[in-house]
Protein backbone atom coordinates (compact mmCIF):
# COMPACT_ATOMS: atom_id res chain seq x y z
CA UNK A 1 0.00 0.00 0.00
CA UNK A 2 3.04 2.20 0.83
CA UNK A 3 2.92 2.44 -3.45
CA UNK A 4 -0.70 4.15 -3.81
CA UNK A 5 0.81 7.90 -3.78
CA UNK A 6 2.06 6.67 -7.37
CA UNK A 7 -1.76 6.71 -8.34
CA UNK A 8 -3.89 9.82 -9.04
CA UNK A 9 -7.26 10.74 -7.72
CA UNK A 10 -8.56 9.06 -11.27
CA UNK A 11 -7.17 6.17 -10.27
CA UNK A 12 -9.15 5.51 -6.87
CA UNK A 13 -12.35 6.93 -8.93
CA UNK A 14 -12.40 4.53 -11.76
CA UNK A 15 -11.93 1.81 -8.94
CA UNK A 16 -14.36 2.61 -6.75
CA UNK A 17 -16.49 2.96 -10.07
CA UNK A 18 -16.08 -0.30 -11.75
CA UNK A 19 -15.95 -2.11 -8.51
CA UNK A 20 -19.64 -0.67 -8.23
CA UNK A 21 -20.65 -0.66 -11.74
CA UNK A 22 -18.55 -4.28 -12.51
CA UNK A 23 -18.96 -2.12 -16.12
CA UNK A 24 -15.91 -0.78 -17.88
CA UNK A 25 -17.79 1.50 -20.89
CA UNK A 26 -20.09 2.18 -17.94
CA UNK A 27 -17.31 3.67 -15.96
CA UNK A 28 -15.72 5.71 -19.30
CA UNK A 29 -19.45 7.14 -19.90
CA UNK A 30 -19.37 8.27 -16.39
CA UNK A 31 -16.23 10.05 -15.92
CA UNK A 32 -16.58 10.87 -19.87
CA UNK A 33 -13.25 9.21 -21.56
CA UNK A 34 -12.74 6.43 -23.25
CA UNK A 35 -12.62 3.16 -22.26
CA UNK A 36 -8.77 2.63 -22.88
CA UNK A 37 -7.73 5.62 -20.12
CA UNK A 38 -10.28 3.39 -17.76
CA UNK A 39 -8.35 0.33 -18.85
CA UNK A 40 -4.65 2.14 -18.35
CA UNK A 41 -5.76 3.60 -14.71
CA UNK A 42 -6.51 0.30 -13.65
CA UNK A 43 -3.73 -1.48 -14.74
CA UNK A 44 -1.66 1.25 -13.04
CA UNK A 45 -3.78 0.92 -9.39
CA UNK A 46 -3.10 -3.53 -9.77
CA UNK A 47 0.49 -2.70 -10.25
CA UNK A 48 1.41 -0.19 -7.58
CA UNK A 49 -0.94 -1.84 -5.44
CA UNK A 50 0.51 -5.37 -6.59
CA UNK A 51 -2.19 -7.83 -6.01
CA UNK A 52 -5.62 -8.63 -8.43
CA UNK A 53 -8.53 -6.11 -8.30
CA UNK A 54 -10.81 -7.63 -10.58
CA UNK A 55 -11.00 -10.98 -12.83
CA UNK A 56 -12.38 -10.38 -16.38
CA UNK A 57 -14.98 -12.38 -17.28
CA UNK A 58 -17.18 -12.72 -20.45
CA UNK A 59 -19.76 -10.74 -18.97
CA UNK A 60 -17.59 -8.11 -17.72
CA UNK A 61 -15.68 -8.42 -14.28
CA UNK A 62 -15.51 -9.88 -11.00
CA UNK A 63 -14.01 -8.47 -7.33
CA UNK A 64 -11.19 -9.82 -6.15
CA UNK A 65 -11.00 -10.17 -1.91
CA UNK A 66 -8.34 -8.18 -2.07
CA UNK A 67 -10.86 -5.25 -3.51
CA UNK A 68 -13.57 -6.49 -1.19
CA UNK A 69 -11.01 -5.39 1.55
CA UNK A 70 -9.69 -1.66 0.35
CA UNK A 71 -13.21 -0.54 -1.51
CA UNK A 72 -14.70 0.78 1.84
CA UNK A 73 -11.18 3.02 2.20
CA UNK A 74 -11.52 4.12 -1.44
CA UNK A 75 -15.12 4.98 -1.13
CA UNK A 76 -14.08 7.65 1.32
CA UNK A 77 -11.37 9.19 -0.38
CA UNK A 78 -13.31 9.37 -3.30
CA UNK A 79 -16.48 10.77 -1.00
CA UNK A 80 -14.09 13.33 0.81
CA UNK A 81 -12.79 14.83 -2.72
CA UNK A 82 -16.35 15.15 -3.76
CA UNK A 83 -16.91 17.22 -0.08
CA UNK A 84 -13.64 19.57 -1.24
CA UNK A 85 -15.21 20.23 -4.65
CA UNK A 86 -18.48 21.43 -3.03
CA UNK A 87 -16.84 23.94 -0.86
CA UNK A 88 -17.58 27.76 -2.07
CA UNK A 89 -14.18 29.22 -1.77
CA UNK A 90 -15.66 32.51 -3.05
CA UNK A 91 -18.35 32.64 0.16
CA UNK A 92 -18.14 35.38 2.21
CA UNK A 93 -16.90 33.60 5.01
CA UNK A 94 -15.89 35.76 8.06
CA UNK A 95 -12.77 33.82 9.68
CA UNK A 96 -11.86 35.72 13.27
CA UNK A 97 -8.08 35.66 14.14
CA UNK A 98 -6.89 35.37 17.35
CA UNK A 99 -5.12 38.32 18.61
CA UNK A 100 -3.11 37.80 22.36
CA UNK A 101 -2.32 40.88 24.24
CA UNK A 102 -0.25 40.86 27.68
CA UNK A 103 -1.28 43.41 30.21
CA UNK A 104 -0.98 44.25 33.87
CA UNK A 105 -4.06 43.74 35.51
CA UNK A 106 -4.36 47.19 36.72
CA UNK A 107 -4.69 48.66 33.60
CA UNK A 108 -6.61 45.99 31.43
CA UNK A 109 -10.34 46.44 33.26
CA UNK A 110 -12.24 48.40 29.68
CA UNK A 111 -9.24 47.33 27.31
CA UNK A 112 -11.28 44.56 26.27
CA UNK A 113 -14.17 46.61 25.25
CA UNK A 114 -12.17 49.68 23.49
CA UNK A 115 -10.59 46.75 20.99
CA UNK A 116 -13.54 45.27 20.12
CA UNK A 117 -15.36 48.95 19.35
CA UNK A 118 -12.62 49.73 17.38
CA UNK A 119 -12.20 46.49 15.22
CA UNK A 120 -15.89 47.01 14.27
CA UNK A 121 -15.08 49.99 13.24
CA UNK A 122 -12.79 49.09 11.01
CA UNK A 123 -14.63 45.71 9.53
CA UNK A 124 -12.24 43.60 10.81
CA UNK A 125 -13.11 40.42 12.78
CA UNK A 126 -11.06 39.37 15.62
CA UNK A 127 -10.83 37.59 19.12
CA UNK A 128 -8.87 39.37 21.61
CA UNK A 129 -7.02 37.30 24.52
CA UNK A 130 -6.22 39.76 26.99
CA UNK A 131 -3.49 37.84 29.62
CA UNK A 132 -1.40 39.10 32.61
CA UNK A 133 2.40 40.43 31.87
CA UNK A 134 4.93 38.05 33.64
CA UNK A 135 8.53 37.83 33.71
CA UNK A 136 8.25 35.17 30.90
CA UNK A 137 6.83 38.42 28.24
CA UNK A 138 9.98 38.77 26.65
CA UNK A 139 10.40 35.34 25.20
CA UNK A 140 6.50 34.84 24.76
CA UNK A 141 6.81 37.79 22.74
CA UNK A 142 10.00 36.20 20.66
CA UNK A 143 7.97 32.75 20.13
CA UNK A 144 4.81 34.49 18.86
CA UNK A 145 2.57 33.14 21.68
CA UNK A 146 2.05 36.78 22.62
CA UNK A 147 1.50 39.35 19.76
CA UNK A 148 1.44 42.49 21.51
CA UNK A 149 2.57 43.61 25.20
CA UNK A 150 1.95 46.32 27.43
CA UNK A 151 4.86 46.53 30.32
CA UNK A 152 6.14 48.63 32.72
CA UNK A 153 9.59 47.96 31.30
CA UNK A 154 11.20 48.37 28.13
CA UNK A 155 12.26 45.87 26.10
CA UNK A 156 15.10 46.81 23.10
CA UNK A 157 16.85 43.83 21.61
CA UNK A 158 17.46 42.71 18.56
CA UNK A 159 14.34 41.18 18.34
CA UNK A 160 12.34 43.34 20.50
CA UNK A 161 11.43 46.89 21.10
CA UNK A 162 9.98 49.17 23.38
CA UNK A 163 7.86 52.33 22.60
CA UNK A 164 6.83 54.83 26.08
CA UNK A 165 3.49 55.49 26.01
CA UNK A 166 3.16 57.67 29.43
CA UNK A 167 4.42 58.03 32.58
CA UNK A 168 2.22 58.16 36.15
CA UNK A 169 2.13 61.51 36.98
CA UNK A 170 -0.51 62.09 39.67
CA UNK A 171 -2.15 59.43 42.20
CA UNK A 172 -5.58 58.84 44.02
CA UNK A 173 -5.35 57.41 47.39
CA UNK A 174 -8.43 54.87 47.70
CA UNK A 175 -8.96 53.68 51.41
CA UNK A 176 -12.72 52.64 52.68
CA UNK A 177 -15.57 55.36 53.15
CA UNK A 178 -15.53 57.22 56.60
CA UNK A 179 -11.49 56.51 57.09
CA UNK A 180 -9.62 59.13 59.10
CA UNK A 181 -7.76 60.48 55.57
CA UNK A 182 -11.07 60.67 53.84
CA UNK A 183 -12.40 62.79 56.77
CA UNK A 184 -9.41 64.87 57.66
CA UNK A 185 -10.04 68.65 57.35
CA UNK A 186 -6.06 69.46 56.58
CA UNK A 187 -5.00 69.18 53.24
CA UNK A 188 -2.70 65.48 53.84
CA UNK A 189 0.83 65.29 53.71
CA UNK A 190 2.94 61.83 52.74
CA UNK A 191 3.85 61.82 56.42
CA UNK A 192 -0.34 61.38 57.30
CA UNK A 193 -0.11 58.51 54.13
CA UNK A 194 2.56 56.80 55.74
CA UNK A 195 1.57 56.15 59.10
CA UNK A 196 -1.51 53.58 57.48
CA UNK A 197 -0.77 50.44 56.38
CA UNK A 198 -0.22 50.36 52.61
CA UNK A 199 -1.21 48.05 49.82
CA UNK A 200 0.25 48.08 46.74
CA UNK A 201 -1.59 47.48 43.99
CA UNK A 202 0.58 46.85 40.89
CA UNK A 203 0.94 44.23 38.03
CA UNK A 204 4.81 44.51 36.98
CA UNK A 205 6.12 41.97 34.92
CA UNK A 206 9.04 42.26 37.13
CA UNK A 207 10.20 41.44 40.17
CA UNK A 208 12.10 44.52 41.70
CA UNK A 209 10.40 47.16 43.31
CA UNK A 210 8.44 49.48 41.05
CA UNK A 211 5.28 51.55 43.06
CA UNK A 212 6.18 54.49 43.63
CA UNK A 213 5.08 54.93 47.06
CA UNK A 214 7.86 52.15 47.78
CA UNK A 215 10.44 53.86 45.99
CA UNK A 216 9.87 57.01 47.84
CA UNK A 217 10.00 55.16 51.04
CA UNK A 218 13.47 53.59 50.01
CA UNK A 219 14.63 56.75 48.84
CA UNK A 220 13.70 58.83 52.04
CA UNK A 221 14.21 55.67 54.49
CA UNK A 222 11.38 56.47 55.32
CA UNK A 223 8.67 53.96 56.88
CA UNK A 224 6.09 52.47 55.14
CA UNK A 225 4.33 48.99 56.49
CA UNK A 226 3.16 47.48 53.32
CA UNK A 227 0.82 44.66 54.63
CA UNK A 228 -0.19 43.37 50.97
CA UNK A 229 0.67 43.81 47.59
CA UNK A 230 -2.15 42.77 44.83
CA UNK A 231 -2.53 43.33 41.12
CA UNK A 232 -6.64 42.32 40.86
CA UNK A 233 -9.01 44.55 41.78
CA UNK A 234 -11.57 42.25 43.75
CA UNK A 235 -8.65 41.48 45.58
CA UNK A 236 -7.64 45.54 46.36
CA UNK A 237 -11.45 45.98 47.07
CA UNK A 238 -11.71 43.13 49.61
CA UNK A 239 -8.74 44.31 51.97
CA UNK A 240 -9.74 48.02 52.03
CA UNK A 241 -13.38 47.44 53.04
CA UNK A 242 -12.13 45.43 56.04
CA UNK A 243 -8.92 47.58 57.36
CA UNK A 244 -7.56 51.24 57.76
CA UNK A 245 -5.18 50.16 54.27
CA UNK A 246 -5.11 52.26 51.99
CA UNK A 247 -3.59 52.15 48.28
CA UNK A 248 -2.56 54.84 45.69
CA UNK A 249 -3.89 54.43 42.30
CA UNK A 250 -3.29 56.36 38.69
CA UNK A 251 -6.01 54.48 36.60
CA UNK A 252 -9.07 56.24 36.58
CA UNK A 253 -11.14 53.05 35.56
CA UNK A 254 -9.59 50.91 38.61
CA UNK A 255 -10.83 54.31 40.86
CA UNK A 256 -14.34 54.25 39.35
CA UNK A 257 -14.90 50.41 39.27
CA UNK A 258 -13.42 50.72 43.07
CA UNK A 259 -15.96 53.40 44.05
CA UNK A 260 -19.35 52.15 42.07
CA UNK A 261 -18.87 48.37 43.18
CA UNK A 262 -17.29 48.69 47.02
CA UNK A 263 -17.79 50.39 49.74
CA UNK A 264 -14.76 52.32 48.46
CA UNK A 265 -14.19 56.24 48.77
CA UNK A 266 -10.74 57.88 46.52
CA UNK A 267 -9.17 61.07 46.96
CA UNK A 268 -7.07 62.88 44.69
CA UNK A 269 -3.51 63.77 45.58
CA UNK A 270 -2.46 67.34 45.01
CA UNK A 271 0.48 68.41 42.95
CA UNK A 272 3.09 68.90 45.62
CA UNK A 273 2.46 65.10 46.79
CA UNK A 274 2.90 63.61 43.04
CA UNK A 275 5.64 65.45 42.59
CA UNK A 276 7.44 64.67 45.65
CA UNK A 277 6.51 60.87 45.25
CA UNK A 278 7.99 60.64 41.53
CA UNK A 279 11.34 63.00 42.60
CA UNK A 280 13.60 60.03 42.30
CA UNK A 281 12.81 56.31 41.08
CA UNK A 282 9.09 56.82 41.72
CA UNK A 283 6.39 57.13 38.10
CA UNK A 284 4.97 53.97 36.61
CA UNK A 285 5.86 53.67 33.04
CA UNK A 286 4.25 52.08 30.41
CA UNK A 287 5.27 50.75 27.06
CA UNK A 288 4.22 48.89 24.02
CA UNK A 289 6.60 45.89 23.47
CA UNK A 290 6.71 43.85 20.53
CA UNK A 291 9.04 41.84 18.08
CA UNK A 292 10.86 43.74 15.16
CA UNK A 293 8.68 41.45 12.98
CA UNK A 294 5.14 42.00 13.43
CA UNK A 295 3.38 41.80 10.48
CA UNK A 296 0.18 40.26 10.89
CA UNK A 297 -0.75 43.11 13.78
CA UNK A 298 -3.49 45.18 12.38
CA UNK A 299 -2.05 49.29 11.89
CA UNK A 300 -4.58 50.89 14.06
CA UNK A 301 -4.07 48.17 17.27
CA UNK A 302 -1.00 50.06 18.76
CA UNK A 303 -2.89 53.34 18.47
CA UNK A 304 -5.83 52.33 19.99
CA UNK A 305 -3.80 50.70 22.88
CA UNK A 306 -1.84 53.62 23.71
CA UNK A 307 -5.07 55.97 23.16
CA UNK A 308 -6.96 53.64 25.91
CA UNK A 309 -3.76 53.65 28.29
CA UNK A 310 -3.57 57.47 28.25
CA UNK A 311 -6.99 58.35 28.53
CA UNK A 312 -7.07 56.11 31.61
CA UNK A 313 -4.21 57.76 33.55
CA UNK A 314 -5.31 60.28 36.46
CA UNK A 315 -4.32 63.81 35.68
CA UNK A 316 -2.96 66.40 38.25
CA UNK A 317 -5.74 68.46 39.99
CA UNK A 318 -4.02 71.63 41.32
CA UNK A 319 -3.10 72.18 44.26
CA UNK A 320 -5.71 71.04 46.59
CA UNK A 321 -7.17 67.12 47.68
CA UNK A 322 -10.37 66.09 45.14
CA UNK A 323 -12.45 63.63 47.52
CA UNK A 324 -15.15 61.34 45.48
CA UNK A 325 -17.01 58.59 46.55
Amino acid sequence: MNKLNTNSLFDIQVFVLLYESLNATAVSQVLGVPTSKISRSLKSIRHSLDAPLFIRKQQGFERSSFADDIYPKMKKIVQLAKKCEQIDLNQAIVRKRELIIACPPTLSLNLLRHLQKRSSKENENYVFHIKPCNSNVGELLKQQRVDIAVTYSAYNTEQLFSTLIVKSDAYVMVARQGHPLLTATEPLSLIDILDYPYISFAGNELDDVTDPLECYALDTNSGLNVVAKVCLLADLMLQLEHSNAIALLCYQDAIEFLCQRGEIAALALDDVLCDLINQRSGQYHHYITQTRKSGSIPNWLNDEIQGYINSNMTLPVGGGNEKTE
